[in-house]
């Protein structure tokens, strides 16, 4: 069955303890909130390296999964965003201010949405991994996510997007 848990990292230690597999969404309410309609799309990766010391503490493997269109959907407001970025920092709450057509707030754009996934990113159960352990998977994950989105983008209808990892 599916269900939701608190994204704890605690929490997401005892479900892969359980044998449960987990969907992460690394770049969360930072990636929410510098989603910006246009022809490069930003994933908040580098430093998000969480997801990864959790597989290799459990030797579980990461599927890249990327979603073409997402972020053309609405265009966000500027307004406010030193603000916004403030209490995204500090209380982990995106203030997303989307807006579409004509400036409508939270009426989308009609741009296609296409979801491919990879194939899965093998990681060692490594329960006590070095930074240089962490650092070379976290890069290997980096790399395959970059690679789907290349192989991807054409056919989703993206030929011309871009992909930085920021």
């Amino acid at each position: 069955g599916m269900g939701c848990v608190d994204a704890h990292r605690d929490v997401a230690k005892r479900c892969l303890s359980k044998g449960f597999s987990l969907s992460v969404v690394p770049g969360g309410e930072r990636e929410q909130l510098l989603a910006q309609r246009g022809q490069v799309e930003e994933l908040v990766l580098k430093q998000r390296q969480g997801f990864v010391r959790l597989a290799l503490q459990h030797g579980v493997p990461i599927v890249p999964v990327y979603v073409f269109g997402e972020a053309q959907l609405f265009k966000q407001s500027k307004c406010l965003f030193g603000l916004r970025s403030w209490i995204q920092k500090k209380l982990g709450i995106a203030l997303v201010m989307p807006y579409g057509p004509f400036g409508l707030p939270f009426t989308k754009f009609p741009d296609p949405i296409r979801m491919v996934v990879g194939k899965p990113v093998a990681m060692p159960r490594l329960p006590d991994h070095t930074s240089q352990d962490l650092q070379e998977h976290h890069a290997r994950y980096v790399e395959e996510v970059c690679q789907l989105f290349e192989q991807n983008k054409e056919s989703a209808g993206y030929g011309d997007t871009m992909l930085r990892i920021v």
